[in-house]
């Protein structure tokens, strides 16, 4: 039980770093001088990667732990 415990808590640690990562990227935003571009700024490569990345990783552990919990059910019911 200790063990989906931190599944999730990993699982719903890594959403919301991640999230925070993404809302830092677009934030912080890198700019590019001689740009040709109308809006040299775009968001922060550098922040948006890891962010994206944590949360799918948070979202695949949350959701082995969940799934993990439903089978263990499923056990003990039959």
């Amino acid at each position: 039980m200790s063990r989906l415990r931190s599944f999730e808590g990993f699982g719903v640690s890594g959403v919301v770093v991640g999230v925070f990562l993404i809302w830092l990227g677009f934030r912080d935003q890198m700019c590019t001088p001689n740009s040709s571009v109308g809006n040299p700024c775009g968001p922060s490569f550098v922040l948006l990667i890891p962010g994206v990345i944590l949360i799918l990783i948070g979202l695949g552990l949350f959701f082995l732990g969940y799934q993990h919990q439903q089978s263990s059910a499923a056990d003990a019911d039959g």
